[in-house]
């Protein structure tokens, strides 16, 4: 087959989704399929060469949004040229990541020339405007999503002959959008396993890094991800000094880098906490596997995931995570079996200082468990799952 996967990111940004159009694109193409990947992302840092060169990426012009937070999106500019160009690859299925200014391409594309669409949802946007825009997310918040709703999601959904949702709670939410259930399937992104097996780690790069930020004889929490609003980390950074206050053996590593680094920084020092908060910015992304295994545990108060890979990457690393319960974490998480869940503040402080004291045999445990449950979602097994939907499609469009 051959396939396009069209998504307004790309490399150098990391995120959830870039990550798992990235594993897509990889295991369609081992598996003997020819993939495109469609972006208006433009190479920015001289380290993603290789990278952008292994791949068969068209980019689309682009305008930078004005907004710091939205630094990491990009408004695509529409050419008649982009539409032939992709057109002319005679695509047997489109793929659409993203709502935005893509999924504009990818609708003229299919109208021009009927390509089969498969239409992933993976984001909860209602909740990203509250966070992303605090003053005015929260009260044109209905607005915002009505626009949402009637001028990208809806559309988007209305053409495309399935929808993929990593979770139960994305079929509930794209309920409210009066999307058919029957035209949804629930697939669960899957992850590139071996990258985090011990046999491709390198133990003295390990040692290396707790030099590097000092952590030799600290007990290290760690968030992970793209340091943005709806992440809430400002709770990780409140709740680990309220639980952890006089324990100096104790360091919160913060590894990422995003729009709200600063904010997040200059939080640390009103909290007079610099020597036990340590920011790594953001780190290439062949690294990740190596970071994980500096945690104890992985910490995360964020409610606007979808499926949240980080989970699934810690769990594969043998590290535990520690997460606000959500609906998102429902048949991955298993409190006390193969991680932990806390419900607000005060909860979260509980269980981190429950959770320090957690003994030995208990906590490896728990860390076998949480490796097996990462099998469960490998991007062999994701892959494969989405390619039945497109051979469904194809086969659906040609009767």
């Amino acid at each position: 087959m051959k396939i396009g996967l069209f998504c307004d990111q790309y490399y150098p940004v990391i995120s959830g989704v870039v990550v798992s159009m990235k594993n897509l694109y990889e295991t369609l193409e081992s598996m003997g399929h020819e993939c495109y990947i469609v972006t208006c992302n433009k190479l920015r840092n001289h380290e993603f060469d290789k990278e952008i060169m292994s791949k068969r990426i068209i980019f689309i012009g682009k305008i930078d949004y004005p907004f710091e937070a939205c630094k990491d999106y990009h408004f695509s500019i529409f050419d008649k040229h982009y539409v032939t160009r992709i057109g002319e690859l005679n695509l047997d299925v489109i793929h659409v990541n993203s709502e935005f200014n893509i999924s504009k391409i990818a609708r003229k594309v299919h109208k021009k020339y009927n390509t089969p669409v498969v239409y992933t949802l993976h984001t909860d946007w209602t909740n990203y405007f509250s966070t992303i825009f605090p003053v005015t997310g929260k009260i044109f918040k209905n607005f915002y999503t009505f626009l949402l709703r009637n001028l990208f999601t809806k559309k988007l959904a209305a053409i495309s002959d399935k929808v993929i949702l990593p979770t139960e709670k994305m079929r509930q939410y794209l309920k409210t959008y009066g999307i058919d259930k029957n035209k949804t399937t629930i697939i669960p992104t899957g992850i590139d396993m071996q990258r985090f097996e011990d046999k491709n780690i390198d133990f003295n790069e390990i040692e290396n890094l707790k030099e590097k930020y000092n952590l030799k004889n600290k007990k290290v929490y760690m968030f992970l991800g793209r340091l943005a609003k709806e992440k809430n980390i400002p709770l990780i950074i409140r709740a680990f000094n309220e639980a952890f206050k006089n324990d100096n053996d104790k360091v919160l590593l913060i590894v990422g880098g995003g729009p709200v680094y600063k904010e997040l920084k200059d939080e640390v020092v009103k909290l007079n906490i610099k020597d036990k908060v340590i920011f790594t910015d953001m780190i290439p992304i062949e690294k990740v596997p190596t970071y994980y295994r500096l945690a104890f545990l992985l910490l995360n108060a964020s409610t606007s995931e979808t499926q949240g890979l980080t989970y699934v990457e810690a769990m594969a690393s043998k590290v535990p995570v520690l997460a606000q319960k959500d609906p998102c974490l429902n048949g991955v998480i298993v409190d006390n079996k193969n991680s932990f869940l806390f419900d607000g503040f005060a909860d979260f402080v509980k269980r981190l200082k429950e959770l320090d004291k957690l003994d030995n045999d208990k906590l490896n445990q728990i860390k076998e468990e949480a490796y097996l449950t990462s099998r469960d979602y490998t991007k062999e097994t994701f892959a494969k799952k989405v390619e039945q939907v497109y051979i469904e499609v194809i086969n659906k469009n040609k009767d």
